[in-house]
């Protein structure tokens, strides 16, 4: 994908007008998003946009998932990102609750070529959303992953061995099923800590940079 992807240091309209704010662009979603986002966030990047939709119903799923990475990494950093999710017509709740642990999108775009916003999926994606909704700390050989996307809270554990293929999963970077994953790969989409798109998957959850406190995020 070489969609232009457009940077500013403040995610308020009328502050995004001011002299310093906006930050230029990117040639589409950064090759390794897990470095680049922590580098955008350095620099204080506050808000990103990404113009073209998140196709879930391409078949290949490349594109797809090299920006789901990227708003991954940025919902992970909390940066706030303008972006636009694609999935079937109907929209089947799971398309999108397996995601809203993600910053919500603008809008839900109903079939491969449909235009029609799915208005109800925003506002409960919107409704739901909170920060470290779903995301992992690393452990000696183990991770710990924190879950609220499905309504009630989860906590997994699970091994993290250093494998190349489970490595390069777990550090955001697109990977084809094969016979040596495929194990792994099935017991984490049935966890819903792996999400296919296409040919691809990728590890959903984010890091979790501040363990959470409060009362209300267990």
């Amino acid at each position: 994908m070489t969609t232009e992807l457009t940077l500013w240091k403040d995610r308020d309209p009328a502050a995004m007008r001011l002299p310093g704010i906006y930050c230029g662009s990117l040639d589409g979603p950064p090759d390794n998003p897990v470095h680049a986002v922590g580098q955008l966030a350095s620099e204080g990047v506050q808000f990103v946009r990404v113009p073209e939709p998140v196709d879930l119903t391409d078949p290949d799923g490349a594109s797809a998932v090299a920006v789901l990475l990227l708003v991954r990494e940025l919902t992970g950093h909390g940066i706030a990102v303008d972006w636009t999710l694609r999935t079937a017509d109907p929209v089947d709740p799971a398309d999108w609750q397996a995601l809203s642990h993600l910053y919500p999108p603008a809008a839900v775009l109903r079939g491969s070529t449909g235009e029609e916003n799915d208005a109800g999926a925003v506002t409960a994606w919107r409704g739901s959303f909170h920060i470290a909704k779903c995301g992992y700390r690393r452990g000696p050989g183990f991770l710990e992953i924190r879950d609220h996307r499905w309504g009630s809270f989860r906590r997994l554990v699970v091994n993290a061995p250093r494998s190349t293929a489970f490595q390069r999963l777990l550090d955001g970077v697109p990977a084809v099923a094969s016979p040596s994953t495929e194990r792994v790969l099935e017991r984490h989409l049935r966890e819903n800590l792996v999400h296919r798109a296409g040919r691809y998957v990728w590890w959903t959850p984010y890091r979790l940079r501040r363990w959470p406190l409060s009362t209300t995020i267990p």
